[in-house]
């Protein structure tokens, strides 16, 4: 065959696309071109992968997702119509609540919500919850703080409806008190050795949280102060009513100042390791010891030097400006009879014990304090009294009805919690 013959067959190959070294060719580019798409695919995953688990860190998916939608149908109470709405909160915003509910209780009560049956060591869906509304079976304290934050924001969705048909909104005053707030948890985060205030409330108050989503709750919280306050301003009270409010309660907010000595009586111990009830006897025997440093006292010593003469290691207490609510329970009478004078002595018998008491003084706050400015306190309390009132039979009346109209169901239930 000659050389002009073979340089045309492999041209003709060629055009046919059956030339063997064009064909491996073709084959190789195929299959670098699969390998670059599949590594294509496999790089474009790994980027969003990570891109997902960034914005999960940052808290961005809790602020966006629905966590708690309130609706309401129209609804009318006294001079209030609220047209039928939708009001939706975030995951985050429904979580800084759940915790703030959270973190309430625990603060308020201490070391005594062991006694409510909560152990703030264990996760909360775990623990039976004693205060179980009616009907509910396996209640447990992750829902009852569900459900405390579903109210409080369905409370604060019914405020803000009733501020915007009423035209009340937030003032620089109030909004200045919020970025001082935030420049307090600031400061917190930082003693607190957080990097930043979100991240503080970020490991406080749940997923999602952060200043922006603190600063919106509390904005409504006083924007439905700025309601209440609206009813309350709107009501002008007398002198005369006013004192007999006060008079009604003063009981409570009267100061009294005294100093006692407690006689405890004997008791045994049970089986079980606990301390018996005292007997009769026993009682008898500590007023006898109560009568003996009263007698004292009323010859002129001292109630500390009539006590240790009796007993060598007697404490007395000295209680001064203290509000009559706090008072001893079974000093309450006594303390507080309209015949107390200064300087009455008496024993006081308790339950377990008895008590030698000296009166010194009743205070009927009938001076102005810091917190009630240029008022007198008992009249500052007074017209407080008659405000919450007030408030009350609005509450009643026309905050409830309104309230009564709106459901709220949770969304993204998984991610609200501790």
């Amino acid at each position: 065959m000659s050389a002009s013959t073979e340089r045309k067959n492999r041209q003709t190959a060629r055009s046919e696309g059956t030339y063997k070294k064009d064909i491996a060719a073709q084959k190789e580019a195929a299959k670098q071109k699969k390998t670059r798409t599949r590594w294509i695919i496999v790089g474009v995953v790994i980027v969003l992968f990570f891109a997902f688990a960034i914005y999960l860190n940052t808290g961005s998916l809790y602020r966006s997702l629905t966590g708690l939608t309130v609706t309401n149908t129209e609804v009318t109470a006294g001079d209030t119509t609220l047209p039928a709405a939708t009001r939706s909160f975030s995951v985050a915003e429904c979580n800084y609540v759940y915790n703030m509910q959270y973190i309430t209780f625990v603060n308020t009560y201490g070391s005594y919500a062991s006694l409510f049956g909560l152990d703030t060591s264990k996760a909360l869906d775990t623990q039976a919850c004693a205060m179980a509304p009616e009907g509910k079976e396996n209640y447990t304290w992750d829902d009852y703080f569900r459900d405390a934050a579903k109210t409080q924001l369905t409370q604060l969705a019914t405020f803000e409806a009733y501020a915007k048909a009423h035209d009340i909104t937030v003032t620089e005053d109030d909004l200045k008190s919020i970025d001082e707030a935030v420049d307090t948890l600031t400061e917190t985060a930082k003693t607190n050795n957080y990097r930043s205030a979100d991240s503080f409330l970020a490991a406080n108050y749940g997923k999602g949280c952060n200043v922006g989503v603190m600063r919106d709750i509390m904005e409504l919280q006083a924007l439905a102060t700025k309601v209440q306050n609206s009813i309350t301003d709107a009501e002008t009270f007398t002198a005369e009513q006013i004192t007999e409010k006060y008079d009604s309660a003063k009981d409570s907010y009267d100061k009294f100042t005294y100093s006692y000595y407690y006689v405890a009586a004997a008791t045994e111990t049970n089986d079980d390791g606990t301390a018996a009830d005292p007997t009769d006897e026993a009682k008898a025997q500590a007023k006898a010891t109560a009568d003996s440093i009263l007698a004292s006292v009323q010859d002129g010593t001292a109630l500390a030097d009539a006590a240790k003469a009796v007993v060598e290691d007697a404490e007395v207490k000295e209680q001064t400006d203290l509000a009559g609510s706090s008072v001893e329970a079974d000093l309450s009478e006594w303390i507080k009879s309209a015949d107390r004078k200064e300087g009455d002595t008496a024993v006081v018998e308790g339950s377990s014990g008895s008590y030698v008491v000296v009166f010194t003084k009743r205070d009927n706050n009938q001076a102005p304090t810091e917190e009630s400015g240029d008022m007198n306190y008992c009249d500052y309390i007074g017209e407080q009294l008659l405000k919450q009132d007030v408030l009350s039979k609005w509450n009643d009346d026309v905050f409830s009805v309104l309230s009564d109209a709106y459901t709220a169901k949770f969304g993204s239930t998984r991610y609200i919690g501790r």
